[in-house]
């Protein structure tokens, strides 16, 4: 699957500054393609990730720079979940699983619906 720069920096926090620093420093492929129609694919997304995973558990830059080019990272093991988070109100929100968001929405946004109405009665019977 391809995806935008932007839709990398949302599956994935980085900025868009960022993931073209990675690239500049070759610690991801660059994108397919020039201009606005370049385009990454899954791999990029999925080292981005567990990039992400690593600098999380308290590795620099340098330290994963070295030990991805080494190549002794057991990736699957550093793979994180991306959550995609809807506020209900000020201070409440529902956090919901990436994966499980893209082929639920309805749902969710049912729950979402739900959830507002509820808030809203709390706080006029206060």
């Amino acid at each position: 699957m391809t995806h935008t720069i932007d839709q990398i920096c949302e599956m994935t926090g980085y900025s868009r500054r960022t993931i073209r620093y990675y690239v500049q420093i070759g610690l991801i492929e660059p994108p397919a393609g020039r201009g606005r129609g370049g385009f990454y694919n899954d791999s990029n997304l999925t080292k981005l990730r567990q990039i992400k995973t690593l600098q999380e558990k308290g590795m620099n830059l340098a330290a994963i720079t070295a030990m991805l080019k080494s190549g002794k990272v057991p990736f699957e093991s550093y793979v994180r979940d991306v959550w995609v988070k809807y506020e209900i109100s000020p201070g409440i929100e529902i956090s919901v699983r990436k994966d499980v968001e893209e082929g639920n929405r309805k749902m969710i946004f049912d729950m979402i619906r739900v959830a507002k109405s509820i808030t809203k009665e709390g706080s006029k019977d206060e």
